[in-house]
C-alpha cells in the first residue's frame, strides 16, 4: 500500500518509520527539504531498547506527481485544511485520509476539500518527541489509535489503512462514535494543558496543588457541559476515565504540546483546543469560566507568536 504521511513532526516521523518497517511504500510530506531530509532518507526511532534506523521513506516537498492509496495527516490542527486540499489532487476519490489532531475540528476542515466518506478521524495515544529533522524519540509503548468515520460512512479502502497501521505494530480500534471520542480526549488535553500553560506547571505540579487540581477538574467538566449542549453522548464514566488519566496516567514531568508551544513563543493549538470550546460555549450559553480565563490570558501570547511567523 502506498501511504502519504503529511507532516514531518514527531507523530509523522514515527508513523512513517513504523509503516516503512512493515513494508509499506511511504511518502513523507515535509514543509522544506533540508540537507538532513535528503541524506539517504533514513528515519531514526530512538527507544528504551536502542536505535532503529529505517530506510525506504521518500521525502518530498510537493505532492506533484505523487500517487497514493491513502494518507495520514499529522500536521498541526490549523494546517489540516491546507493538507486536505493538497491531498485531494494526489489521491483517488475513494482513498481514505486519516486525521490525527487533538481537538474536534480537524475532520471538518478535511471534509471541506475531500469527500465525506474519505475522511477518517482518530485519537492517538503516544509519547514521541522529534529530536532531529528525521529522528524521533519514542517514550513508552507504541501508539494506540481509535479510529472512526465522522460522517458515518467510510471509503471501502479504509480497512486497508487501518490494517496497515495494525501490521506496523500499532494498537488499533474502531469506534462508531468518533465525535464522542474526540470530545473526550479534548476534555483531557485542553484542561491539563490549558491550566499547565497559564501557570507554567507540569502535570505533576498541578496535581500536587489542590488549587490547580481543582481548576483542571473544573475545566474538564466545562468541556463535557459544552459537548452535552452540542448533543454529544458522553457519560459520567467517560468523565471519570478522563480524570483518572490526569491523576494517575501521566509522568509527573508531562506537559502538553500546546503548553510547550505557547511558552516557547511558537504558534500553538490554543484556538483549536481551548478556543474551540469557549466559542461554542458562548454560542450555546454554557458557562465556562476556567476555560474563558485560560483563553483570555493566553490569546495575546498566541497572537504575538503568529505575528512573528
Amino acid at each position: 500500500m502506498s501511504i502519504v504521511v503529511y507532516g514531518a513532526g514527531s507523530l509523522g516521523l514515527y508513523l512513517a518509520a513504523r509503516l516503512a518497517q512493515a513494508g509499506e511504500e511511504v511518502v513523507l510530506k515535509v514543509r522544506e527539504m533540508s540537507g538532513d531530509h535528503g541524506r539517504g532518507e533514513t528515519l531514526r526511532i530512538l527507544t528504551h531498547e536502542g536505535i532503529e534506523d529505517v530506510t525506504g521513506v521518500r521525502n518530498v516537498e510537493s505532492l506533484a506527481g505523487v500517487k497514493a492509496d491513502a494518507a495520514i495527516v499529522t500536521t498541526k490542527a490549523w494546517q489540516v485544511g491546507e493538507a486536505a486540499r493538497d491531498l485531494a489532487a494526489a489521491l483517488p476519490p475513494e482513498a481514505p485520509v486519516l486525521t490525527t489532531q487533538n481537538g474536534i475540528d480537524a475532520p471538518t476542515s478535511a471534509r471541506g476539500h475531500l469527500r465525506d466518506e474519505q475522511v477518517l478521524a482518530s485519537t492517538v495515544v503516544v509519547i514521541a518527541t522529534r529530536v532531529a529533522p528525521l529522528a524521533v524519540r519514542l517514550i513508552g509503548p507504541d501508539a494506540s489509535l481509535t479510529v472512526g468515520s465522522p460522517s458515518g460512512r467510510r471509503a471501502s479502502s479504509a480497512r486497508g489503512l487501518t490494517d496497515a497501521l495494525s501490521a506496523a505494530g500499532l494498537t488499533m480500534s474502531w469506534t462508531d462514535d468518533i465525535t464522542a471520542a474526540l470530545w473526550k480526549k479534548l476534555a483531557l488535553i485542553c484542561s491539563y494543558g490549558g491550566v499547565g500553560a497559564i501557570v507554567d506547571a507540569t502535570v505533576g505540579e498541578t496535581r500536587a496543588d489542590a488549587r490547580t487540581r481543582r481548576l483542571v477538574s473544573q475545566a474538564m467538566r466545562e468541556v463535557f457541559a459544552v459537548a452535552a449542549a452540542e448533543g454529544v453522548r458522553l457519560t459520567q464514566e467517560d468523565l471519570d476515565d478522563v480524570s483518572e488519566v490526569y491523576l494517575t496516567g501521566f509522568a509527573p514531568g508531562t506537559t502538553s504540546s500546546m503548553h510547550r508551544d505557547l511558552l516557547a513563543g511558537r504558534p500553538s493549538e490554543l484556538e483549536d483546543q481551548v478556543g474551540a470550546v469557549v466559542h461554542r460555549a458562548e454560542r450555546l450559553c454554557v458557562p465556562t469560566p476556567v476555560l474563558d480565563t485560560i483563553y483570555a490570558a493566553m490569546a495575546p501570547r498566541e497572537a504575538r507568536a503568529r505575528a512573528r511567523r
